[in-house]
């Protein structure tokens, strides 16, 4: 187990010796949602937030790094509600809250340019907190789902200090316990410092 343990060790500090400079990314992120969460929650939400750190090669044009994002969906409607042996008829408040916590890896097309197109990927958790609300009462789901986020971008040299991102990632939670699997299209814009 030791010799597995100092191999990971050894090969992080072989990353960080390699490594050319890091980025620190601050976005404003919009939200569609697709497919089941679509079907629960289908309007259009603005209200998102993300921190990311990227350190980047000096070898290759990649980078790697760790995200993590805040996205709030919300609907108001009077469709049937029915999950778990519940069914409510009537106006309903509809809430997601997830947490994406990924590690990414980015490929850079043009990485001395003004303009910088990447495709990326990223892997990790979602902790999704879904909350269903009729009048006085409310259902609450939480759960931590496995999930993958492959992403395009471009990175726009605006200033010598800051950058501008833009970028759309499609997000995939995968089903746990009894919750579907959920899915929603983010649209990013930020800052790179």
């Amino acid at each position: 187990m030791k010799k597995y343990i100092l191999s990971v060790v050894f090969a992080l500090f072989a990353l960080g010796a390699s490594a050319q400079e890091s980025n620190f990314i601050i976005t404003y992120q919009m939200s569609q949602p697709l497919s089941e969460t679509n079907d629960y929650i289908s309007a259009f939400s603005g209200r998102g937030f993300g921190m990311e750190w990227r350190q980047h090669l000096a070898t290759a044009p990649l980078s790697f790094g760790l995200s993590v994002d805040w996205n709030v969906l919300y609907d108001k409607t009077t469709d049937q509600y029915n999950s778990n042996g519940i069914i409510a008829d009537g106006k309903q408040y509809r809430y997601m809250n997830i947490v994406p916590i990924l590690a990414h890896a980015n490929y850079y097309f043009n990485k001395d340019g003004i303009t910088n197109p990447y495709i990326g990927v990223g892997v990790g958790t979602y902790y999704i907190n879904q909350r269903t609300e009729f009048g006085q009462w409310a259902v609450v789901e939480d759960n931590w789902h496995f999930g993958f986020a492959p992403e395009i971008g471009v990175i726009a040299d605006v200033n010598p200090s800051i950058d501008m991102i833009f970028s759309v990632r499609y997000n995939y939670a995968l089903k746990a316990g009894d919750s579907v699997d959920h899915s929603y299209l983010g649209i990013n814009v930020g800052f790179v410092y």
